[in-house]
């Protein structure tokens, strides 16, 4: 079971992928209660933040890059670690 910490992590993980696929798709501008009701949250929660939007800015763009040189230097899953 993941304590409080690691599911954040794996959350925020989960909507940088969601928001990476709109970004290739040519999204600027997210929505976050649209994506709040894509990973599970009521629509009633959701729609309280439907004003709201994440923007697929350069800074966006860092954390895109950031991730995969992260990637490329992680070992691979096959990789005896001594």
């Amino acid at each position: 079971m993941l304590d409080d910490q690691q599911l954040e992590y794996h959350v925020r993980e989960l909507l940088i992928d969601i928001c990476e696929v709109l970004y290739h798709r040519g999204y600027e501008m997210v929505p976050v209660g649209a994506v709040m009701r894509l990973v599970g949250v009521t629509s009633e929660r959701a729609s309280q933040h439907d004003n709201e939007y994440y923007a697929l800015d350069n800074e966006f763009q860092s954390i895109l890059a950031a991730r995969k040189n992260k990637n490329i230097n992680a070992p691979s899953t096959n990789a005896t670690l001594h």
